[in-house]
């Protein structure tokens, strides 16, 4: 599963099987949360997204990509803002809020676009839950 989000909103999401990476969905991705939102300044993933093909993508579209390097990686050539790093935990924390909904922990929809639907499903209820109280009468 793969997400771009802000706060505790998903912008763009898609899910791959188990054997795929999350690096190749990282410009389709962008350039769905760029059609909802035109400004994004900076983009935190995590080292799976490391490599210069993907960073000059998010360069090319405005995006600062904040991705840690990996060990083999010169430290000189990309830098990365760890303070901003550590935003990415709401991307983290979204995706725990959203296996606590069973079906999607668990996965047991076969067909993707099931799964994708329940997905935004599940996503929409985490945002109205944040706007909303609706555990009151």
């Amino acid at each position: 599963m793969v997400v771009a989000a802000d706060e505790d909103t998903a912008l763009a999401v898609d899910v791959v099987p188990g054997q795929a990476g999350d690096a190749p969905l990282l410009e389709p991705l962008l350039d769905r949360a760029l059609s909802r939102v035109p400004v994004i300044d900076e983009l935190v993933g995590d080292k799976a997204f490391d490599g210069d093909a993907l960073r000059c993508a998010c360069l090319e579209r405005d995006v600062n990509p904040n991705i840690p390097l990996r060990s083999n990686r010169d430290p000189e050539r990309w830098a990365w803002d760890e303070e901003g790093y550590r935003e990415r935990n709401r991307v983290e924390r979204l995706l725990g809020k959203a296996q606590q909904f069973r079906r999607i922990a668990t996965r047991y929809d076969k067909l993707k676009r099931t799964y994708l639907g329940l997905l935004h499903l599940v996503l929409g209820f985490i945002r109205l839950r944040k706007q909303t109280n609706v555990n009151t009468a």
